[in-house]
């Protein structure tokens, strides 16, 4: 099986401030509902603009002079980014953020200016997909969160199972609180902050291990899971390897502070990584823009999939 990779900026006081206490049981039910809304609209923003880039790929197929890469400004910039450095492309991703839905089509024409003016009145968006109304949207985002949420209430509770919505099944709670956490806390904060798109072994640490080179500032992901070790000392945590290991999971988490001297290192070493020079840039622009927000990178898998039509 292939691997759909991803690189991220990631906002981990979001994620220690709002969504482990949500998971660990702790306030409100509804604790994280304005984060769901505006996953919801950061959603509708993704599609509207990934349609403008299906519409700028359909026009690109017959202009050779284009300074178009589909790998890049379809399957791996997030939304539609036209333009090089990461306080530039920083800058691009905080307006589409900003932007309601509606205004998204103005955001995108700008881009697709951006490679060439006359583009403007000839490329439209693809029209051919749909997204799911909003209610259903928000059930697949924080629908896991719950099912995590209400595992960790039942431990807290002293029972062992907890029943999945809609088909009732009993799963393990120990197993979900301690293996299913890191994917599905950090596949939440990609729909608030998303991050860029890859295909096959192209991650950082597997990079470096191919080279033999060290990979310095990268470490395992424990701060994902970190209030819920506290609260559950007495599960059996697994180790959190520091790097990708198969589908659907994290690898590697670079802390925020760490984050400028191991893209330095990296770009130190480019010449000795076995990947096409695209995603190397990829993983650069990544890093570069959560060293610009402050905030820490990580590395994963099927996050996205751009065969399942689930884009950035």
């Amino acid at each position: 099986m292939g691997y759909d990779t991803s690189f991220h900026p990631v906002d981990l006081r979001l994620i220690e401030e709002r969504l482990l206490p949500y998971l660990a049981g702790l306030g409100e039910d509804d604790a994280i509902d304005d984060l769901v809304a505006q996953a919801v609209e950061t959603r509708k923003v993704r599609f509207r603009a990934k349609a403008w880039a299906l519409g700028l790929l359909a026009h690109a197929r017959d202009r050779d002079d284009l300074p178009f890469d589909s790998h890049l400004h379809v399957w791996g910039r997030p939304f539609l980014i036209v333009g090089d450095g990461p306080e530039r492309i920083a800058e691009d991703i905080r307006r589409y953020l900003a932007t309601p839905v509606e205004g998204v089509d103005a955001l995108a024409s700008e881009m697709v200016g951006r490679l060439d003016p006359a583009l403007r009145d000839r490329v439209r968006p693809d029209e051919g997909g749909r997204l799911p109304a909003d209610d259903v949207l928000a059930e697949s985002l924080v629908g896991p969160l719950r099912v995590l949420r209400g595992a960790a209430r039942a431990l807290r509770a002293g029972e062992r199972t907890v029943r999945r919505p809609g088909d009732g099944r009993e799963l393990d709670a120990a197993a979900l609180v301690t293996r299913e956490v890191p994917f599905n806390v950090l596949d939440f904060a990609a729909a608030l902050l998303p991050g860029w798109m890859s295909r096959g072994h192209t991650w950082p640490t597997r990079l470096c291990a191919d080279a033999g080179v060290p990979a310095e500032g990268f470490e395992a992901p424990t701060a994902l899971t970190g209030l819920l070790r506290e609260r559950f000392p007495a599960l059996e945590w697994p180790p959190a390897p520091a790097s990708i290991t198969g589908n659907y999971t994290v690898g590697a988490l670079v802390p925020a502070s760490a984050v400028p001297g191991a893209r330095s290192r990296l770009l130190t070493h480019r010449d000795r990584l076995d990947c096409e020079k695209r995603e190397l840039r990829k993983i650069d622009e990544a890093m570069g823009v959560a060293e610009v927000f402050g905030v820490a990178f990580c590395e994963a898998t099927e996050i996205y999939s751009g065969l399942e039509g689930n884009l950035n």
